[in-house]
């Protein structure tokens, strides 16, 4: 119901909307948060805090570091040679980059969702089944999970008699709300979207955003996405991240502005912000 009835009024600039929320509890807090890839300045003292059970839309132009950011949140810039963090990450308060932070067990707290569906070449089960089978869990609960995962994304009556068919044969749309159901099988906390819908057509892109609606009420989702409407949408808070403070190579990504979306959009306190969601730029 919170979610239908922050929908219900995301059309009005009535501000009386933050009264219908919970109150917000912060999921993952970033203080003065920088990241360099080499000499390369990413990410510029970003200090916010997402919250539980909500949807938080990261907007801004190509190459500010909207999906650096989301990477931080689960380490995948480790991956990146010369990747470098300083500042605070926390989620529930542990510090995700101290020295002894597991991170194979932060990645499957913090699932990730990439712009074009990263399936498996195996069968649906399998792409399900993968996660749980690599962290231990008991082969006779497989069954359970993947028709469990594939209920949550409102995939099981689909695909419940074709269980042993290549994930790969399934429609574009159809492969992402698979790779949500294999984020969804290791039980995560917080699950990061990046772009999820940009390569889905119109219907697609409806299932996977009353999918994010439906998650919110069990899960901290993240979104990057390029598609304001989408952002008004889908979010309860909007963060706008822009290349700022330099000339030329020395820019680096900036938060501007971070507040519930309804305010962000009706009534942002930054020319840049006002400036890009009227498609002044972008």
């Amino acid at each position: 119901m919170k979610r239908f009835l922050r929908f219900s009024l995301k059309s009005s600039c009535c501000s009386t909307i933050i009264f219908n929320m919970p109150e917000a509890v912060a999921k993952i807090s970033t203080v003065g948060l920088n990241l360099h890839y080499g000499s390369f300045h990413a990410l510029k003292n970003v200090s916010m805090d997402i919250y539980a059970r909500q949807i938080t839309a990261i907007i801004g132009p190509s190459g500010c570091g909207k999906s650096s950011l989301l990477r931080v949140f689960n380490r995948m810039n480790d991956l990146i040679p010369g990747a470098k963090v300083t500042g605070s990450v926390t989620i529930d308060g542990s510090d995700v980059y101290d020295k002894t932070s597991d991170v194979t067990e932060l990645r499957k707290r913090v699932g990730m969702v990439f712009q074009k569906p990263n399936v498996f070449p195996a069968s649906v089960y399998e792409n399900i089944s993968i996660g749980p089978k690599n962290h231990g869990v008991a082969k006779n609960e497989w069954d359970k999970i993947v028709e469990r995962s594939l209920r949550q994304v409102a995939l099981w009556d689909e695909l419940k008699d074709g269980l042993k068919k290549p994930g790969q044969g399934l429609s574009l749309g159809q492969q992402q709300r698979l790779c949500i159901a294999r984020a969804l099988a290791v039980e995560p906390d917080v699950i990061l979207m990046d772009e999820s819908c940009s390569a889905l057509d119109p219907e697609s892109t409806m299932k996977i955003e009353d999918l994010m609606n439906v998650l919110a009420e069990l899960y901290t989702i993240v979104i990057v996405t390029h598609n304001m409407e989408q952002a008004l949408r889908v979010s309860d808070y909007a963060a706008f991240i822009m290349l700022a403070d330099g000339d030329g190579e020395n820019k680096a990504g900036t938060l501007f502005e971070y507040a519930p979306t309804i305010d962000l959009f009706s009534n942002p306190k930054h020319k840049y912000t006002e400036d890009y969601i009227t498609g002044r730029f972008g």
